[in-house]
């Protein structure tokens, strides 16, 4: 016998809601933000490495 999952038209609306609307740009938001602080701290070191700073690259 297999088991449906039944959810009431609320239950559904509401997850989908919380899913679409809160979740996802959750997580666009921290990705957009870890990208740009990638994107500072390259360019953080290239400004570095222009003024003639000191080569942070491992073994080197």
């Amino acid at each position: 016998m297999s088991l449906i999952l039944a959810l009431s038209p609320f239950k559904a609306t509401f997850g989908l809601v919380v899913v679409f609307f809160v979740i996802f740009p959750l997580l666009l938001h921290g990705l957009i933000g870890f990208a740009l602080a990638q994107t500072a701290g390259e360019h953080a070191e290239n400004l570095e490495y222009l003024e003639g700073g000191e080569d942070t690259r491992p073994g080197v």
